[in-house]
Parts: C-alpha cells; sequence; structure tokens
C-alpha cells in the first residue's frame, strides 16, 4: 500500500523547531504570508472547473496584488517548469500569459483543458497535472525580470524598492487531473480550547506569559492552554486509484499564529492537540490563530480565531 512521507516530514520539523530558540518559530506570522491555497476539486478531470482559494495575512495592512496562471502537464512540476511551460504555451497560442491579475485577486478560477489526458501517453497519466501559479505581492506588482531571474517584480509603492523574494510569495498548486479518481479536501469538525468546543466567532480571553522568549516550556502554568482542530474521520481516505495502486492518506494539522508560542506547530490528525501561550508582549492585543489541515494528496482546508490577551 502506498505510504505518503509526512510523518517523516513533521518529524523533521519537530527536530528543526528545537534547534532555533532565538529566532521566530514558522508558526509565528510576523510579515506577508500565503498559508495555503485550496482547490475546491484536487483531483479534477478534463473540461472540469476548478475554484482556488488562498489564506493570506499581512500584519502591515497592505493591498496585495496577485496574478495567477496555469501550467498543463509541465516539464517539471516546480515554479520554474511551470513558468518554462506558461511560456511556451503563451508563444504558440499568442494567449496572455498571466490571464488574471489585480489588488485583491486572492481567488481563482480555470478550467481543465480537455485534451490533458490524452495529450499523454496512457503509462505517463499518473502524472497528469495542471499546475497554478499563484504570485502575491504586497505592493506593485510588475512583469520584468525581478530577484533570481524570475519574471516579475514586486515594489514598495512609497519607495519603489523592489522587495526580496522572503518579502513576496511565488507559489505554485498543483491540482491532479484523472478520469475517475477524487480527493476530497479534509474537513475540521470542530475547534476545541482546553478540551472545550470553540465556536467560530467567540473570542477567548488568555493571561501573556512573564517571558518573551520563544520555548513554550518556560511559561507558568495558567499562561499555558491546549489546541487541537480536529478532523473528521472520513478526512484521510485510503483505497486502490484509477490506476490499481493502493493508497492511504494521512493528514497534518499546521498551527500559525500572529503571536504567542506553540509546544508544536505541526501535528498529525490522529493526535492533534499542541500547546499554546501568548507572550507578555502580546499583552492588551487581539491575535488571530490559523489551523490549517493537509493531506498528503493536495487537499487542504482551514479554520480561524481570535484570542484577547489581558
Amino acid at each position: 500500500m502506498k505510504k505518503f512521507g509526512l510523518l517523516g516530514f513533521v518529524s523533521s520539523l519537530a527536530v528543526l523547531a528545537g534547534c532555533g530558540a532565538d529566532f521566530d518559530p514558522g508558526s509565528r506570522v510576523t510579515s506577508f504570508r500565503v498559508l495555503a491555497v485550496q482547490a475546491d476539486t484536487p483531483f479534477a478531470e478534463p473540461g472540469e472547473t476548478v475554484n482556488l482559494t488562498s489564506l493570506s495575512y499581512d500584519p502591515e495592512g497592505r493591498t496585495v496584488n496577485w496574478a495567477w496562471a496555469t501550467c498543463v502537464n509541465p516539464p517539471a512540476s516546480t515554479v520554474e517548469g511551470c513558468l518554462a511551460k506558461i511560456a511556451e504555451d503563451s508563444q504558440a497560442s499568442g494567449a496572455p500569459a498571466i490571464p488574471a491579475q489585480g489588488a485583491g485577486l486572492d481567488t481563482f478560477s480555470f478550467t481543465v483543458p480537455s485534451d490533458t489526458l490524452d495529450a499523454l501517453p496512457a503509462a505517463a497519466r499518473g502524472s497528469a497535472l495542471v499546475g497554478v501559479l499563484n504570485v502575491a505581492c504586497p505592493g506593485d506588482l510588475s512583469f520584468e525580470t525581478g530577484p533570481a531571474d524570475l519574471p516579475f517584480r514586486c515594489s514598495d509603492p512609497s519607495t519603489g524598492r523592489v522587495l526580496g523574494l522572503d518579502e513576496y510569495v511565488v507559489g505554485l498548486k498543483r491540482v491532479l487531473v484523472r478520469s475517475t479518481d477524487r480527493n476530497q479536501n479534509p474537513s475540521i469538525a470542530s475547534i476545541t480550547f482546553d478540551g472545550a468546543d470553540w465556536p467560530e466567532g467567540e473570542v477567548k480571553q488568555v493571561t501573556p506569559c512573564n517571558t518573551d522568549g520563544n520555548t513554550y516550556s518556560t511559561c507558568s502554568g495558567v499562561s499555558k492552554h491546549q489546541l487541537g482542530a480536529l478532523v473528521t474521520s472520513d478526512s484521510a481516505e485510503s483505497g486502490t486509484d484509477e490506476f490499481g495502486t493502493s493508497f492511504s492518506e494521512q493528514v497534518i494539522v499546521d498551527y500559525y499564529a500572529t503571536e504567542g508560542i506553540f509546544d508544536n506547530g505541526v501535528r498529525i490528525a490522529e493526535s492533534p492537540q499542541t500547546g499554546w501561550a501568548a507572550r507578555r508582549k502580546a499583552s492588551g492585543s487581539d491575535l488571530t490563530l490559523w489551523f490549517v489541515a493537509h493531506d498528503d494528496r493536495g487537499g487542504v482546508t482551514w479554520a480561524e480565531r481570535t484570542v484577547h490577551v489581558l
């Protein structure tokens, strides 16, 4: 049975989290981030329309300019491979290389070409996909050579400074193309706070730690809370795909917050609870927390909650 490598990935992240105590952990969102991109149909059929939604956050509240484009069966399922295929297809067809762009355009829809599978030999159809390139720029986005020789540039609208690759986001969402196989996005059944259901819209009040460090264990007990994103039992799918290969999904949950310390920012769905505490510097502020559930076949979903730090 085919098993995907999320457990090893989670273990690696846990090791890394323990190595950089003096640095902001990846679970703390202090700069512009795109935390997830969801396709309503992670596996799509030829001719089917796919709708994408993104989850992003900018602590500075800037206007984000987006650009979206697709590449069908690229030579490599990477940003570089997709860009090469976009340029090739645009030159051959005369169609715009970037069909959708604009301020606040954080959603995108496309239709899978009807010949996506037929264009490949039968033995290669297990690799059929449409890559969706997404560029999110919290500034002015232009289509000229930028950092790393990418064909776009993100600039500060006030100063004209070209932003580095760590200041804006270039991503690739892969939508697999299949004749009959489907994959549902995971579903979050509930969010819990200290073991009790935490309804959407309810703002929890918490006491901060007496530290601004990054080590969860140094917080006092009254400041610590247990959080959990509980996914439905059918979120981890298993079976045999249309090529006769058995599969068994694994689901993980990523935890993010605008401030605070997680005991572990990544958990497996079978054991999703993690500790969290607000740091001293967050006193008097409202914090946003995100819970992002991923399966290992391209499915993703999320939930959001708010806490007020006393």
